[in-house]
């Protein structure tokens, strides 16, 4: 043991010496050598010696812990999945899930005071309301409450930080506790748009008659929040809204292309003058789910109003959709009137899809078609050819 120290404190006492010899002849053995050695020597080098080995343990000791808590954790989440288990799907009385609850909270072993621990618990409480059909919904708010996760979510909605009254408003929905709405429904005209958000999303969710706050809404909806509303009629299974007629007409944009949209999620047709009107509207985005309805919905009524819109239309993609939806419900009358746009046409997108619309009413309509212009013959002659084979180039 003596001999391996005697051989380190000579290697370290040479290494030293090659540093100094280092440093002498870079800088000529000058006051600057000296002072750059001492530095080295009695600061920087076992500085950084110490920093390397605090790291090391620090290593050391993280390891030791992550291995100490990985195991008594596992063992804890078996614990809780056990015993939410058999409270959730078991007839016992209301007192005595109070009580099996608090002996479990006042268990040693469940550090309940612990965040994750009760984060962990509320999660998986969550977990099977959403996932579990077959769940009591009266008795799964009782294990809610009696766990005293109640008083956490109104302290998160009560809170200064929009996302903790988020991760609140988020609680309420998921266990459906619509008696909170009232938490909830000052946030849907706050000036934060992430927690606005979620606040509607959840009031919709909660009430009964799941749209009548859209009747008045003035916001604008994301394309988000209509993929969440559109989500929550498929897991609801809620009605049509009564008076989904009337969104039609709203000023607000963005509750009427809902409207359209909700419409056809129910396969409810739009009158003619329904359609003429939400044709006339200045928002492209109104006009773009208007022919889309039509065409999902194939509301062959519609080809009057389609063909007295094209001209004024003057956005290119509905320009498109629109001979994409005289494909599906055109008859003799629109082949008549899309025939006629072939040859004013000089945009090819639009002029590929005019051919692919007049083939698709009359397969037969290209044959011993002609025109006098030999290039635009050409240019007609390879999209028909690409229609009836995509594959060729």
């Amino acid at each position: 043991m003596t001999s391996v120290l005697l051989y380190y404190i000579l290697r370290i006492d040479t290494f030293y010496k090659n540093i100094e010899s280092g440093v002498i002849s870079i800088f000529d053995d000058g006051p600057n050598a000296a002072f750059i050695y001492n530095l080295l020597k009695y600061f920087a080098i076992p500085l950084l010696l110490l920093i390397i080995t605090v790291f090391i343990i620090s290593l050391l000791i993280t390891r030791y812990l992550f291995e100490k808590n990985i195991i008594p954790k596992e063992t804890l989440e078996i614990k809780i999945d056990t015993f939410l288990t058999e409270i959730i799907f078991s007839d016992y009385s209301i007192p005595l899930i109070k009580l099996k609850i608090k002996s479990f909270i006042d268990e040693e072993q469940i550090p309940f005071e612990k965040k994750w621990c009760r984060e962990s618990i509320l999660s998986k409480i969550i977990t099977v309301k959403q996932n579990i059909n077959s769940v009591n919904p009266h008795q799964l708010l009782l294990v809610y409450k009696y766990f005293g996760f109640e008083f956490y979510s109104k302290k998160l909605i009560l809170s200064r930080k929009w996302h903790r009254k988020s991760k609140g408003i988020y609680h309420y929905q998921m266990l459906d506790y619509k008696i909170k709405k009232g938490y909830i429904k000052p946030y849907i005209n706050d000036k934060n748009r992430f927690l606005k958000s979620n606040a509607l999303i959840a009031l919709i969710s909660l009430s009964d008659e799941k749209f009548d706050i859209l009747n008045n809404y003035q916001d604008k909806l994301s394309k988000a929040d209509e993929l969440k509303i559109l989500d929550i009629i498929y897991q609801k299974k809620s009605t049509i809204p009564k008076r989904i007629g009337h969104w039609l007409t709203n000023e607000n944009t963005s509750i009427v292309i809902l409207a359209v949209k909700l419409m056809i999620q129910y396969r409810e047709t739009l009158t003619i003058p329904q359609i003429c009107s939400l044709l006339a509207n200045q928002d492209l985005l109104v006009r773009k789910e208007t022919i889309l309805a039509i065409r999902e919905l194939v509301t062959v009524e519609a080809n009057d109003c389609l063909m007295a819109h094209y001209p004024h239309e003057t956005d290119k993609r509905n320009r498109i959709s629109i001979l994409k939806t005289f494909g599906i419900i055109g008859n003799m009358q629109t082949n008549r009137f899309v025939s006629g746009l072939l040859s004013e046409e000089e945009d090819l997108e639009i002029k590929f899809e005019i051919i692919h619309c007049l083939l698709k009413i009359d397969r037969t309509y290209f044959e011993g078609y002609s025109v006098e212009d030999q290039t635009e013959g050409d240019i007609i002659n390879r999209i028909v050819l690409h229609v009836n084979n995509p594959y060729l180039i």
